[in-house]
């Protein structure tokens, strides 16, 4: 899947793009502002505080209705949740407001800006595959002791990696659950990384969880398969059972929409 690691630490492959290139753009400005004007240096931070929050903001109003009803996740921005366009207009704006004021600071800021971007699409290119995975060939056990393959079935699939150790994981569950339940043209399988039935069983019954489909593989056959990195980890497969997309981290309900919403777009699927 397309994720980066460094020893604990796992970002999904967009997310540390972006982290890149914000990362350059702030030492490119700071470098700037020792030989050029140390204005920059103020500018470069706000600019960065200014472009994040327009990305949020603007990742809410695409998302109105959804965060109209629970309107706290609007801070919750560890589940990820940020428009590219909006960022881009936040620090198109602050960069205007520069040339204004100074054609000269406009300019060499621009550089500081040209560079961060150019960093985050490297980086993009570098981390981002866009090869077809093929479904894993093995079955897979579930709770109740039958057996299962996962995609390939001639259905689009949201395949959710996850463990009751952890954190991120019990959050989304519920929320993957209920959302589960109400899309009919798209199977969503929970499979459970590592741990034995009674482990699991006794957490679903103890939070009341009702999956659609929960299976086990202890030995981390679907980890391995997708080289996922970290949990969560949420794969989309196509109907034939190749990887379409992922999502490494915590996924918002509006997140896991739009990914539904491309995953199905893709497969020919009215909404």
């Amino acid at each position: 899947m397309n994720a980066v690691s460094f020893g604990p630490f796992a970002f999904d492959a967009e997310r540390f793009a972006a982290i890149a290139g914000m990362v350059v753009f702030l030492a490119a400005a700071s470098v700037l502002a020792h030989r050029v004007d140390d204005r920059l240096g103020r500018w470069s931070s706000w600019t960065a505080v200014v472009g994040l929050a327009a990305a949020r903001i603007g990742h809410v109003l695409q998302h109105a209705g959804s965060f109209a009803s629970e309107p706290w996740r609007v801070l919750a921005v560890w589940q990820g949740g940020f428009s590219w366009s909006g960022g881009a207009a936040g620090v198109a704006v602050i960069l205007v407001l520069l040339f204004l004021r100074s054609r000269k600071l406009g300019a060499w800021a621009a550089a500081s800006v040209v560079a961060g971007v150019v960093a985050t699409a490297a980086t993009l290119a570098l981390t981002y595959s866009s090869a077809r995975l093929p479904p894993p060939t093995c079955a897979f056990r579930m709770l109740d002791g039958a057996e299962t393959t996962v995609g390939g079935n001639g259905r689009p699939t949201v395949l959710n990696l996850w463990a009751t150790w952890c954190p991120p994981c019990r959050r989304e569950l519920p929320m993957m659950a209920e959302l589960a339940a109400r899309t009919a043209d798209v199977d969503f399988v929970f499979a459970n990384q590592g741990e034995q039935t009674a482990t699991v069983a006794d957490y679903l019954r103890s939070e009341n969880l009702d999956l659609p489909l929960a299976v086990l593989d202890p030995q981390l056959l679907l980890s391995s398969h997708y080289s996922a990195v970290g949990l969560p980890a949420t794969l989309f497969l196509a109907a034939d059972g190749t990887l379409a997309g992922s999502h490494l981290g915590e996924i918002s309900r509006e997140v896991l929409a739009e990914k539904i919403d491309e995953l199905k777009f893709q497969q020919g699927i009215s909404r």
